[in-house]
């Protein structure tokens, strides 16, 4: 078949389940394993594993986040749904913040699965959990799925994956509604096993008031700054309103904050979601406060953000004082 039948044929006939098909479902439109085979040689799909497919067009459309979920639904799909998912792959199911995660899809099981039997891309964690560490939940896409509990999620992930990042996911959690004090029961349940350290400095360094991947990761920054360090959260007042800024110096009135796009418009329309932020920064500024915003691109380079705060808490000093000297007159 040459690749232009071929590519009319795989539009035409993909199976309506959605951006992944397996390799029966496309057996049953005429596309055989000789077929699938030229049309991931010729670029036409992507063979995201063993036995599961996505259109090549859709898959380089995807961003590296979305390509991972892909690979968790080939997985649970190849799987019948009967994985019990763990660690970052939990995380993702659960809806947790992510940043700079491997595209691995991690499972937990019981059993002892040979080295030949292991899947590529596929991380198996061999531990046996009790029921109370695992749930099951209804996805937005998969439907029922299995997974580590939001704590035991938290705690694994605490365990195996860098500072910055465990720390972005249990802050989401924590947002979420997360205990505590039982991620560090769990954490007691394992004391002397390899992680367990690392995890208690993260426990220790979450904050349940962070509401994205960015602020945390301007928090964490931040806090290894030789500077005086902000407030977070803090709760402020302006022309009768009740305001939060992200992190603030009260004495000077200056506020910190994280600009991102998900933080203003996830859960409101555009319109409204802007309105609302402009108020809020006309009263306070009305009322002296002065801003440092922050996007993803200034956490490239810290110093150079260190040195904008620096230059902001000084001019923020100089108004204060002018103020100050203007009351006395």
């Amino acid at each position: 078949m040459e690749k232009s039948e071929l590519a009319e044929k795989i539009t035409r006939d993909w199976p309506a389940r959605g951006e992944i098909a397996t390799t029966a479902e496309l057996g049953r439109v005429g596309l055989s394993p000789r077929l699938l085979a030229s049309a991931v040689r010729h670029s036409l799909l992507f063979r995201i594993r063993h036995g599961a497919y996505v259109r090549m067009g859709v898959w380089q459309e995807k961003y590296p986040s979305e390509k991972v979920m892909l690979r968790v639904t080939a997985h649970f799909h190849a799987t019948h749904g009967r994985a019990l998912y763990s660690h970052a792959s939990a995380a993702r199911l659960l809806g947790l913040s992510l940043w700079n995660v491997g595209p691995g899809v991690h499972i937990t099981t019981p059993s002892s699965v040979s080295a030949k039997s292991t899947v590529p891309g596929v991380k198996v964690h061999r531990r046996q959990l009790p029921d109370s560490a695992q749930t099951r939940i209804s996805h937005h896409t998969l439907g029922p799925v299995r997974t580590t509990t939001l704590e035991q999620t938290i705690v694994d992930c605490a365990r195996t994956e860098p500072f910055v990042t465990a720390v972005i996911i249990g802050d989401s959690g924590l947002h979420r509604g997360a205990s505590l004090a039982v991620m560090l029961e769990l954490l007691d349940a394992i004391r002397g096993r390899r992680g367990v350290r690392a995890a208690r400095k993260v426990l220790a360094a979450l904050d349940k008031g962070s509401e994205s991947a960015g602020e945390t990761r301007l928090r964490l920054m931040v806090a290894d700054m030789d500077i005086l360090q902000p407030e977070y959260q803090v709760h402020v007042q302006a022309a009768g309103n009740n305001y939060r800024v992200d992190g603030a110096w009260r004495d000077i009135k200056l506020a910190l904050e994280f600009d991102g796009k998900t933080k203003y418009f996830a859960f409101r329309p555009t319109n409204e979601a802007l309105y609302e932020e402009r108020q809020r920064e006309r009263e306070l500024m009305e009322d002296g406060w002065s801003f440092i915003r922050v996007e993803w691109k200034d956490l490239a380079d810290a110093e150079l953000l260190r040195r904008r705060i620096m230059a902001a808490m000084l001019n923020a000093r100089k108004r204060l004082a002018a103020v100050q000297r203007d009351d006395l007159w």
